[in-house]
């Protein structure tokens, strides 16, 4: 037993690291840089906090970028941000970042990516591919929380995890 942990330690460890990475966000000082957000076409609705962009969207803010079809964010009752859902209808969402200055950025695809800000959980689902230098990890539904720094990558009928993880990078 003691082999197969020590097995399975460095994989669990790079998988963590990787998706920590991804989802830790970005520079510390894109939190504070102003968001720009395109798109072909863009509803605003402030009663309810609901703000869709359509077409070609668009999102920067510092050194992290994020393009896709759709993106739909909902504000709470004090207007912040409590939910943003990218989704790729024609080809994935596409997210990456710089997680520090000299490190590889992080590329993540997936066909929704959903972001919970206030309780600190990232979603990607379906055909999700993370890859930063020469790692990556390819599946279908990875969830992530902020705050416990735990991911959790739950079983698919459509497919095996995949990690690949080159410990010399």
């Amino acid at each position: 037993m003691y082999q197969i942990h020590k097995a399975i330690l460095p994989t669990l460890t790079a998988l963590f690291f990787l998706c920590y990475t991804l989802l830790a966000f970005a520079l510390p000082e894109d939190n504070k840089a102003k968001v720009y957000i395109t798109a072909d076409s863009t509803t605003y609705n402030y009663k309810t906090g609901v703000k869709i962009f359509e077409g070609n969207v668009k999102v920067d803010q510092g050194s992290t970028h994020l393009t896709a079809d759709r993106l739909i964010t909902k504000d709470n009752e004090h207007h912040q941000l409590k939910e943003a859902i990218a989704y790729g209808l024609t080809n994935p969402a596409h997210y990456w970042t710089l997680p520090q200055i000299g490190d590889p950025e992080v590329h993540s695809h997936a066909l929704i990516m959903k972001y919970y800000p206030l309780d600190s959980n990232v979603i990607f689902e379906q055909h999700v591919t993370v890859e930063q230098g020469e790692n990556s990890f390819q599946g279908e539904l990875i969830l992530y929380n902020m705050k416990t720094q735990i991911v959790t990558v739950p079983a698919s009928t459509k497919g095996r995890a995949v990690l690949v993880y080159n410990p010399d990078k």
